[in-house]
């Protein structure tokens, strides 16, 4: 598990049951679950509370990407795969995207599990492939190559 960490706009630490509302707020909107494969078109309470509720020690982490303030803006996901594989997603609430916020809570998320990802999207999401773009231009280590499309 990762401890909790900061950036310069940003805190970041492990989600908790506590974080369910905000998270299902932010997160069942069509403009944000059309682009989250496992939301399933929506994303109420129930769902959200048990997303977090799957994390274990070894293998899956989510985390509530929240402002100084304390608003909950965000949230991103690290899985380990047993193949030695991490993938990493993210989402932010639609008031929240377009602020540099997915930029900066990914490449210090990328830090902090000091990973070198290969870098994929669901097409048609413009806004993750802005910051894919924006990641590789500002990463202090070359990522891996490609930016890819998923196959859903």
């Amino acid at each position: 598990m990762l401890k909790p960490f900061t950036t310069e706009r940003l805190a970041i630490r492990q989600l908790q049951i506590r974080d369910a509302p905000e998270l299902a707020r932010i997160s069942d909107l069509p403009a944000v679950s059309q682009w989250m494969a496992f939301m399933e078109g929506d994303f109420p309470l129930e769902k959200a509370q048990a997303l977090i509720a799957s994390q274990n020690d070894t293998r899956e982490y989510f985390f509530a990407v929240r402002l100084p303030d304390g608003t909950l803006i965000g949230a991103m996901g690290v899985i380990d795969h047993p193949d030695g594989t991490i993938e990493v997603g993210y989402w932010f609430g639609v008031d929240y995207q377009g602020k540099g916020y997915a930029s900066e809570a990914l490449r210090a998320t990328l830090d902090q599990i000091a990973a070198d990802p290969l870098l994929a999207s669901r097409g048609g999401n413009k806004n993750c492939s802005q910051t894919h773009a924006k990641l590789e231009r500002t990463r202090n280590s070359p990522l891996s190559g490609l930016i890819a499309p998923l196959p859903f």
